[in-house]
């Protein structure tokens, strides 16, 4: 494939995802079809199809684009770090609400599990192995999984879109369940080192 044919295949995939994410400004992900986007990107339904095998390779990547157009923090490298990032991370949540919700629902939420959220967990894991070597494995894997799901935007919704907080105390909300784990996990490696 010549230089010029891969900018083609390029720039109309990129036509293609651009489109559907503009759609979901407007648009639920189950409402939006290969016709709409096709209608919004001027191109032929059929050429869409040339691009992706199917919805569900067409929807990886869509929500692959939509993930990336979130901008989400850097996770954290020391344990000091994760008030910060918790804040970080809920305001650019909270900056983008039409999008996160996007992400948040069926199809997508599902791909957003399984890809981002695992290696997050797994980022978290590691992060606590280090801070606290001595501690056991299963006290490190059920406070990583209890902090990972307070750093995940279904939490920031529950904060914001069920109680109604404002991002202020969904944040403080966030840092202080966060603050207990790790008072948690402390506590076990202490006593784990005493005896």
């Amino acid at each position: 494939m010549t230089t010029l044919q891969q900018k083609k295949l390029e720039f109309t995939r990129n036509l293609i995802l651009s489109a559907a994410c503009e759609l979901t400004d407007e648009l639920d992900v189950d409402e939006i079809s290969f016709k709409k986007i096709a209608q919004r990107a001027n191109i032929s339904e059929r050429t869409i199809f040339r691009y992706f095998d199917s919805r569900e390779a067409f929807l990886d990547e869509l929500t692959q684009r939509l993930y990336g157009q979130l901008e989400l923090p850097d996770f954290p490298t020391q344990i000091t770090q994760l008030p910060d990032y918790i804040s970080q991370f809920y305001t650019q949540l909270d900056n983008q609400q039409r999008k996160v919700l996007v992400l948040l629902k069926g199809e997508l939420f599902q791909r957003v599990l399984s890809t981002s959220a695992k290696a997050r967990l797994e980022e978290l894991i590691k992060l606590l192995t280090e801070t606290y070597p001595n501690t056991d494995e299963k006290e490190i894997v059920k406070t990583a999984a209890n902090i990972r799901h307070n750093l995940s935007a279904s939490s920031w919704r529950y904060y914001r879109m069920y109680f109604e907080f404002d991002l202020d105390t969904c944040i403080e909300c966030s840092q202080m369940l966060v603050a207990q784990a790790l008072q948690h996990l402390h506590k076990v490696s202490v006593e784990t080192t005493e005896t």
